[in-house]
């Protein structure tokens, strides 16, 4: 555990876990961080929203539900039709606090540097391979940032997070990660009594994301190959990350949590049996990775984008004396319930209660930063997307020697991308054994 590494300490790897102080809940989350705690216009925070999708419009409804303090200012997004839909869905939502003329609403790879120009916040939330150039874009300018999750898709990535982390501290800038889960009630109360040893110690653990196939965006007469793929995003590596890091992350995080720990090597496999044809880009539609922490402790983590399947999202972990599952409950060795947690009067779910935290660090001057955690868990997905394709067993030291980039030299339509179509129309896959990761 005191191993000597090449490209990161074990000690500077490990030493951001979870942190408790007094009057915090667990995960260091203020008992006071959540709802409408502010409601003044001389605190006023002007946001803007760079990625317009699903996940970017909700995050950008969470943040103006914080507070009437909170006024939306400006939309990046490289699609024009999302963000008209995105303007007009928070508009109709909220006609006090979002007021953004045709000269606020930028549309291209560069719309990122014009909105953050004219905003105090920025809620980040493309597809991956754009968070680190856009993070650190915001945190030169001295922007507070909301970054979705997974962070990165790639080792370079990692690397420039980790970088722009250091001058995000310097200035003392609010940094919140999309990782919502740690904001369940049931969660932190099950933390907090698998760390007062309930469960005895943790023996294995469980993640699971099993959901059906993302939707198909079909090409179009005249469209780039980059335009195809970033609307058609969840099936292509680059722009995705593979499904550990696009979905099965937040299991995967919370796992890292209760562990206090992250893990050392991993071993995987995973493959194509569903998906078909050149719609479905090159990703795998199911994967299985084995990680091992520094204690020995084994996560096994299946996931699968297959339609017509057994579905669950969820986790189980394994101890001495129990156990523990995603439905905040707790079981004896002889499997009596012995803990669950209900709160029938709890009304804020945890993406709210995510946003809503970071908002108020801002409007109440005690920043936040989760970036490690938030790098850390995207590492973990990201190591195991490399072994499984590869078929090779990897440790961290390893991986975080890989100078590899899968992302193309250049964001415009008609760059030379990463991956594309044969003669055939269909994309190359990854093969175990021949195809490199590092």
């Amino acid at each position: 555990m005191n191993k000597k590494r090449t490209a990161q300490s074990r000690r500077d790897f490990v030493k951001t876990g979870v942190i408790l102080a007094s009057g915090t809940l667990i995960g260091g989350v203020p008992i006071t961080a959540f709802g409408n705690s502010i409601n003044n216009e001389k605190s006023l925070l002007k946001v803007g929203l760079v990625g317009c999708g699903g996940r970017g419009t909700g995050a950008a409804y969470e943040a103006l539900s914080t507070s009437s303090s909170v006024k939306l200012v400006a939309l990046g997004e490289v699609f024009e039709d999302r963000l008209m839909s995105a303007h007009q869905n928070l508009k109709n939502s909220f006609p006090n606090q979002v007021d953004i003329p045709e000269t606020q609403r930028f549309v291209g790879f560069d719309a990122y540097k014009q909105v953050l120009e004219l905003c105090d916040v920025v809620i980040l939330a493309t597809p991956p391979p754009f968070r680190p150039i856009h993070l650190e874009a915001a945190v030169e300018a001295g922007k507070h940032a909301f970054v979705e999750k997974p962070l990165f898709v790639d080792i370079p990535g990692y690397l420039k997070i980790i970088e722009t982390n250091k001058i995000a501290k310097q200035k003392n800038l609010s940094i919140g990660v999309g990782l919502q889960l740690r904001y369940e009630s049931g969660y932190q109360e099950m933390k907090q009594r698998i760390d007062q040893g309930e469960i005895g110690d943790i023996t294995s653990m469980d993640v699971y994301y099993n959901v059906g196939a993302p939707v198909i965006f079909p090409r179009q007469p005249e469209q780039s190959e980059m335009n195809y793929q970033m609307r058609n995003w969840r099936y292509f590596t680059w722009l995705w990350g593979g499904q550990l890091a696009g979905q099965a992350i937040h299991q995967i995080d919370l796992m890292n949590w209760f562990m206090n720990d992250y893990p050392t090597s991993v071993n995987g496999l995973g493959g194509r049996q569903a998906y078909s044809g050149p719609n479905q880009g090159n990703t795998y539609d199911h994967h299985y990775a084995e990680f091992e922490y520094p204690n020995k402790v084994k996560l096994h983590v299946q996931c699968r984008n297959i339609d017509n399947n057994w579905n669950k999202s969820g986790f189980h972990i394994q101890g001495t004396l129990g156990y523990a599952d995603d439905k905040s409950q707790i079981f004896n060795s002889s499997d009596t319930l012995i803990w669950r947690y209900r709160n029938k009067e709890e009304i804020m779910g945890s993406s709210q209660k995510c946003q809503s935290h970071f908002i108020n660090s801002i409007l109440e001057n005690k920043p936040i930063n989760q970036l490690e955690y938030g790098t850390k868990s995207t590492l973990t997905t990201i190591m195991g997307r490399m072994s499984i394709h590869s078929g090779q067993r990897y440790t961290i030291d390893q991986v975080l020697a890989s100078k590899r980039s899968i992302l193309p030299e250049e964001f415009t339509w008609d760059a030379k991308m990463p991956d594309m179509p044969g003669e055939d129309g269909n994309y190359a896959i990854p093969i175990p054994g021949k195809t490199e990761v590092i």
